[in-house]
């Protein structure tokens, strides 16, 4: 039984020994009683049998949360070697969790509680694969797609480092020159996405921690608080006090 789905990668809960044929090549059983995290894509995966209801689909914005919410240093992370096979195998002790999981992977619905309540679960299965020293480098491989999002997952690891291209490019395994040709493929650069990140940051730091202007340029990784105000009025229009004040407005409005 073929494996489909669209989501970068599934873990897949196997109840009993199970044979998988990955790309028609590569054969392997996985064990009794297990969570199997397998990379989708551009993978042709065949299961001997396979259970719809056991394979939690992880989405790409989940993997890139989590990848934020581990708050890891990824460029210290050792890259998943390519020639190896996509799938890291672990015992599974709560399957009644797992099964809660799989069944909300798929839920399409626009609650919010709901949608969070989902993102719990498959971060809950996900922690489940944290032991293997090989697996944020496997998430991280499901997500090399695309270059552009894997700059956003280092940076956004570490808003307060003095990035620059080199550092980045390094971090990927990639030359400068290389990393900016992948980036003006995708419409984007790397200028674009540092600024992006860096301000979305400001702003989530203005509006819930007790810090001044000086301290949250200094998070965001400026030296210079009139350069980050600059910055930070040319992307959202107004200054940061301004944000804060117009927030502060609409919430009393709201009221």
């Amino acid at each position: 039984m073929r494996l489909s789905s669209s989501a970068p990668c599934v873990v897949v809960l196997t109840e009993k020994e199970v044979a998988v044929n990955i790309n028609h090549s590569t054969s392997l059983k996985l064990p009794a009683n297990h969570l199997n995290i397998i990379a989708c894509n551009n993978n042709v995966i065949d299961f001997a049998y396979l259970d719809n209801a056991l394979v939690a689909h992880m989405s790409r914005a989940v993997l890139n949360d989590y990848l934020l919410f581990l708050n890891r240093d990824l460029t210290r992370i050792t890259p998943w070697p390519r020639q190896a096979i996509p799938v890291i195998s672990c015992h599974c002790r709560t399957p009644e969790i797992f099964r809660e999981a799989a069944l909300h992977s798929v839920l399409n619905t626009s609650d919010s509680c709901e949608i969070e309540r989902t993102r719990s679960l498959l971060f809950t299965v996900l922690s489940i694969f944290l032991e293997n020293p090989g697996f944020i480098a496997l998430i991280m491989q499901m997500l090399r797609n695309s270059v552009k999002e894997s700059v956003y997952q280092i940076i956004q690891n570490d808003i307060q480092k003095e990035w620059n291209l080199s550092l980045v490019a390094s971090a990927l395994c990639l030359s400068p020159s290389l990393l900016k040709k992948k980036l003006k493929s995708e419409n984007a650069s790397y200028s674009q996405i540092i600024t992006d990140c860096r301000m979305r940051y400001a702003a989530q730091q203005l509006l819930i921690a007790e810090k001044n202007i000086s301290q949250i340029s200094q998070l965001c990784g400026y030296r210079s608080t009139s350069y980050f105000i600059s910055v930070f009025k040319t992307f959202y229009g107004m200054t940061p006090l301004h944000y804060v004040s117009q927030h502060r407005r609409q919430c009393v409005t709201a009221e």
